[in-house]
């Protein structure tokens, strides 16, 4: 998961094909999101609520039969969930607005004559023009940022200072603005050497670039934002039942390769996540989740990254990428070339790698996003419930009633993030990138292949004696 990533920037790597947009953020994160992608509660960098949440993670706590919320709860969950639609909708709107003034103004013509003016070079310009571009774009779109942050403290679900946000927001422009000035001479190289095939070429630079990019994550983007420690330093037993329990999926797991995120000098939600490829792959507890549950609950939540894990999502997803944008390049290629001739004089654009050419690029890509955001969040919805399947199933036998401890994780996420129980199908069919937390909880407590007599999906070996449940491991 590219848990740091906001909704812009995700865009941008997006459109510049150089690290997934949803892997690992989107399908990564498993069980510890409920499901609604917020891009503002990335940006904020933080979500969840100071419960105490301990009576969820004993014995004596009743079963749970459903998703449900305190009244006040509900309604606050609601409201965070509408305003943070309001705020990804207004910040697409002003980013789209803002992006076209620049192009009928001039002002994107004119960082291009700066540019210019001050080196021949290509790099150099990139260098100059894309910050210039970017900045502006973000000068309009820091309200919306500030809202959203604001908002999360008003519930009192963000633990972060005013100061380390925008330290974190710093962070955030200097990667974005590097990346963006990197790729953007990329592409503006290609199509100035293959005018009418550079989409071709692009496609066969993107697929390497993904895969070092979604590589490279784990080491590269996720340290500037949080500090990790390996499990085994603070919770050596749960580090060694998580090793047996990917065993017994078949799975060897180094213990460095098994972290915990101290999240709670941010934030107080909970998640859990895999991250990366080949040898940078890892499995990633936040401090937080660990904090809110039993061993049981903490073992179902690394079953379930451990099928992402086992599953190789991340490289399924980056097989899809690699089809999805076979077809999208010579998309965007020919809706840019009817946008040049209509309106390429007016703006000023001298040729088709012109930087005011590659920022139509930018602009036509933020207007088709939304459409392609039910494909997406569609995708990713099925990794989660396959994920949810493989833990359901790992777990089955290894720990007491393991639908209730799954049900009863998904419920205490559910509480420690406020995510709204009944969700209409619209929204989430275009925002959620993983299933409701209410339909994960009815899965799990009805899901019982051996019960009816079927094959299970997963073939694991029968564990040699129940799991009794443990005191929380923090």
């Amino acid at each position: 998961m590219i848990s740091f990533k906001n909704a812009r920037c995700a865009l941008l790597v997006t459109f510049l094909f150089i690290v997934l947009s949803l892997a690992p953020s989107s399908f990564a994160s498993s069980p510890s999101r409920g499901g609604e992608n917020r891009g503002w509660r990335a940006r904020a960098h933080a979500t969840g609520v100071q419960h105490d949440l301990q009576a969820t993670a004993t014995e004596e706590a009743p079963p749970i039969t459903h998703y449900s919320l305190p009244p006040k709860k509900e309604r606050e969950a609601v409201h965070l969930a509408k305003t943070g639609r309001r705020i990804f909708l207004g910040e697409f709107i002003t980013e789209t607005v803002v992006l076209l003034l620049l192009l009928i103004s001039g002002w994107a013509a004119k960082f291009r004559d700066w540019a210019e003016r001050i080196s021949p070079r290509r790099i150099i310009q990139a260098a100059i023009f894309w910050p210039l571009l970017l900045l502006t774009l973000d000068a309009a779109l820091l309200p919306f940022q500030i809202w959203g942050h604001a908002l999360v403290r008003s519930y009192g679900l963000s633990v972060q200072s005013w100061l380390s946000w925008a330290l974190d927001w710093l962070k955030g422009e200097a990667v974005s603005i590097v990346v963006v000035a990197f790729v953007g001479w990329l592409v503006a190289t290609l199509i100035r050497r293959s005018p009418r095939r550079w989409w071709l070429a692009a496609w066969a630079v993107s697929i390497p670039l993904i895969i070092l990019g979604v590589y490279a994550e784990p080491f590269v983007i996720e340290p500037l934002f949080f500090d990790f420690r390996p499990l085994a330093a603070a919770h050596p037993a749960l580090a060694g039942k998580v090793q047996q329990t990917a065993a017994r999926a078949g799975v060897a797991i180094p213990q460095d390769k098994i972290f915990e995120m101290l999240a709670s000098k941010k934030v107080s939600w909970v998640n859990a996540y895999v991250a990366g490829i080949g040898n940078s792959k890892r499995v990633v507890f936040w401090d937080t989740l660990l904090a809110r549950t039993d061993d049981n609950g903490a073992l179902f939540t690394f079953g379930h990254e451990l099928g992402h894990y086992a599953l190789d999502h991340a490289w399924q997803y980056i097989g899809l990428c690699a089809i999805g944008l076979l077809i999208g390049y010579p998309l965007l290629a020919s809706i840019s070339a009817i946008v040049l001739r209509r309106f390429g004089e007016r703006w000023r654009i001298q040729s088709a790698h012109d930087w005011v050419a590659i920022a139509v690029l930018l602009l036509i890509v933020n207007v088709t996003q939304v459409a392609f955001m039910p494909l997406q969040n569609f995708t990713t919805r099925r990794f989660e419930h396959q994920a949810d399947v493989f833990g359901l199933e790992l777990m089955h036998g290894a720990v007491p009633d393991a639908p209730q401890a799954a049900a009863r994780i998904f419920q205490v996420l559910g509480e420690a993030n406020l995510e709204e129980p009944s969700p209409s199908r619209s929204t989430v069919f275009w925002f959620y990138s993983h299933p409701p937390i209410a339909a994960r909880i009815n899965f799990a407590l009805h899901y019982d292949p051996w019960g009816a007599g079927e094959k299970p999906e997963f073939n694991f070996a029968p564990p040699a004696a129940p799991a009794s449940s443990q005191a929380p491991s923090h």
